[in-house]
C-alpha cells in the first residue's frame, strides 16, 4: 500500500506526512516522459501508462524529494524549516502549491530561499486525473 498504492485516495492516506500530490498534464515528445505541473516538468516512472495530454495527478512522498547539490532541478521556495529530531520538514512553495520535504540531518537553508529539487522517477506515482486509478 505504501510503495505501490492502487489509487490516489489511499496514496494520500496511508503515510506520515502525507503524499505531495500535484494536478497536472502528462506529456511525452521527443523521447521525453513528464508530467507539466506548477510551471515545471516532473518525470515519469518507467511504468506509468499514460497518453500525450492526459490529465493526471502526480504523487511524491516527502521523503522521496531531496534538495539537489548541484542546484539543478525543480526549483522550489522555502516557506517553514522545522527540525523535528534526527531530520528536518521543509514546507516549499512551487508555483501556486505547497509540497513537503523530509531530509535526515539538518538543512541549511531557510524561509524565502529558493532550492532545487531532485528525485529519482522510479519513486513517483502517477494517477488519473479523473479516477483517482494509479496508471503503471
Amino acid at each position: 500500500l505504501f510503495d505501490r498504492p492502487g489509487n490516489l485516495f489511499v496514496a494520500q492516506f496511508i503515510g506520515s506526512p502525507s503524499m505531495n500530490v500535484l494536478a497536472g498534464t502528462a506529456r511525452q515528445a521527443g523521447g521525453e516522459r513528464y508530467v507539466e505541473a506548477q510551471g515545471a516538468r516532473w518525470p515519469l516512472p518507467p511504468e506509468a501508462k499514460v497518453t500525450d495530454g492526459q490529465a493526471v495527478h502526480y504523487g511524491v512522498r516527502p521523503t522521496d524529494l531531496a534538495l539537489s547539490p548541484t542546484g539543478q532541478g525543480i526549483a522550489a521556495q522555502v516557506v517553514v524549516v522545522e527540525p523535528t529530531g534526527a531530520e528536518t520538514e521543509l514546507l516549499l512553495q512551487i508555483g501556486s502549491e505547497k509540497m513537503v520535504l523530509v531530509m535526515h540531518g539538518r538543512a541549511d537553508v531557510g524561509p524565502d530561499d529558493t532550492v532545487h529539487l531532485a528525485l529519482d522517477a522510479a519513486n513517483a506515482h502517477v494517477f488519473d486525473g479523473a479516477s483517482g486509478a494509479r496508471l503503471g
